[in-house]
């Protein structure tokens, strides 16, 4: 019997005796289920040291496998199983269980190792590298965390285990390396490709539409070529790239300013059409809309957006001189067009008035072109027509020429009225100057002859003639009438100059 199945012998035996201590010790006591649990782990504790101090005087390790071999076998037997399903989640959870029940036992980590390994192989093989990456880094993690429970002649092989790791990682970075560069490269010959024929192509030179899709093309040409990784290019390429880049920028440069070009033209001819819109509009509108001012200050609106938006634009110096001559035009015909129509309207209203009757009243010949003077001002507020305008002044002098003659024949026929009044009161009453006056047939003739003449509305003689026969008649009177008469003369309604 050699040395270990001694050991082992003393082992089995030890805790047959303690098992037996304690069922004894049950049975007389009548301890409970919970005690008896108890007093197991603290058997399990003094076998484990048991075997640590065996091992340490007779150098022979019992280990745990001794005692749950079938268990984590049955365990990784089943998570093989498992990742050959490709169900690496699951298989990951019978792994741990087999691996926990014997803590550092390197068989079991290797072999671990290994299937993970043999389980990255085969998603490498399929393309997968990202998922194999992702493995072999957990892998790794967990391989370097088994230093701490694996025996120290097991570190060595721990050591080699991470080296596999790592050059099978490596192997699957260069793998993916090269497939990058050579799809780089394929890439880059393609895009190089399409500038040349993007580059080549030249679109209609007046066509927006056109231009604006080539640009855009280059633009994206341009984006992927920009975004090429430069560390994964190869330098001939690299060589290639560059110039194609700056090829590339100035000619979307130059369609750009082209673009810019056509698009202004376009918008001027849009502002143009619509500036011409409004003239005509404003020109077949009725002479009194209100609308001919709206659609006229709209295109002058527009011919000052024309201003702004190519200022230096030979085209569009001409379109908006063009423009701006068509608007003034409009403007003056416009103008013309109103003016007349309010003229019309100026020469009805004149009509009646244009040749009075001889007999008629000076009072209704001043009160109608009084009237037609002021119609005459409000209406030329409306004129915009020059020449209609000076026409309008010319008659507003004639009007008034005519007003001061009316009122100058007025202020005559009441001049005559008033020295037939003092001629007739003097024939009348001559026979009472001097001796023999009869004061109070003279007190009466002068309030009715001379009473009602208004002596403001005479000339200088014509007074001179009222104060003369006046103070005649005035001085045959008695002291007691004198009074009285000025009186009565001051406060008399005097004859209107409206009457005439």
């Amino acid at each position: 019997m050699n040395r270990k199945t001694i050991l082992i012998f003393v082992i089995i035996f030890s805790m047959g005796s303690v098992m037996a201590f304690y069922a004894g010790k049950a049975s007389n006591n009548i301890a409970t289920i919970d005690n008896f649990a108890a007093s197991l782990d603290d058997l399990q504790l003094d076998v484990q040291h048991l075997e640590q101090e065996l091992a340490k005087k007779t150098g022979i390790e019992v280990r745990a496998k001794n005692r749950q071999g079938p268990k984590t076998d049955q365990a990784f037997v089943k998570a093989e199983a498992l990742l050959k399903q490709g169900d690496l989640a699951n298989a990951g959870l019978y792994f741990s269980n087999g691996i926990s029940q014997e803590p550092g036992n390197w068989a079991k980590i290797n072999r671990y190792q290994q299937n993970v390994l043999d389980y990255c192989q085969k998603r490498v093989d399929n393309g997968d590298y990202e998922m194999a990456l992702n493995v072999l880094g957990d892998m790794n993690t967990f391989m370097r965390t088994q230093a701490l429970y694996v025996p120290v002649q097991d570190i060595e092989k721990l050591q080699q285990a991470l080296t596999d790791i790592a050059q099978l990682k490596q192997s699957i970075v260069d793998k993916i390396t090269q497939i990058t560069q050579t799809e780089t490269a394929q890439l880059v010959k393609t895009l190089l490709s399409q500038s040349d024929e993007l580059l080549a192509h030249n679109p209609s030179a007046s066509n927006s539409d056109e231009i604006t899709s080539h640009v855009e093309a280059l633009k994206d040409n341009l984006f992927a070529l920009q975004s090429l990784d430069a560390n994964v290019v190869k330098q001939n390429d690299s060589s290639k790239i560059a110039p194609q880049i700056t090829q590339l920028e100035n000619t979307i440069a130059t369609f750009e300013r082209q673009l810019a070009t056509i698009q202004a033209a376009n918008t001027l001819s849009t502002l143009a059409q619509q500036a011409t819109q409004f003239i005509e509009n404003a020109k077949n509108e009725p002479a009194q809309s209100d609308f001919v001012l709206y659609y006229l200050t709209s295109a002058e609106s527009i011919i000052r957006q024309l201003v702004l938006v190519a200022p230096k634009m030979k085209m569009a110096k001409t379109q908006i001189a063009t423009l701006s001559e068509q608007l003034e035009q409009a403007k003056q015909e416009i103008a013309k067009q109103q003016s007349e129509t309010v003229w019309h309207e100026i020469e009805q209203a004149f009509e009646p008035i244009k040749k009075f009757e001889t007999r008629i009243k000076a009072q209704e010949a001043i009160e109608q072109l009084l009237q037609f003077r002021q119609l005459l001002a409000e209406k030329a507020n409306k004129l915009s027509s020059v020449e209609v305008l000076e026409k309008a002044q010319a008659w507003m002098g004639r009007v008034n020429t005519n007003i001061a003659n009316w009122q100058a024949k007025q202020t005559r026929k009441y001049e005559r009225w008033a020295i037939r009044k003092i001629t007739n009161f003097y024939n009348n009453y001559q026979d009472e100057l001097g001796t023999g006056t009869d004061e109070d047939r003279v007190y009466s003739g002068i309030i009715i002859s001379l009473g009602r003449i208004d002596i403001r509305y005479l000339s200088t003689s014509a007074q001179t003639a009222y104060n003369e026969a006046f103070q005649k008649f005035y001085a045959e009177l008695r002291d007691d009438q004198k009074i009285p008469l000025s009186s009565k003369m001051a406060l008399m309604d005097k004859k209107p100059l409206s009457d005439f």
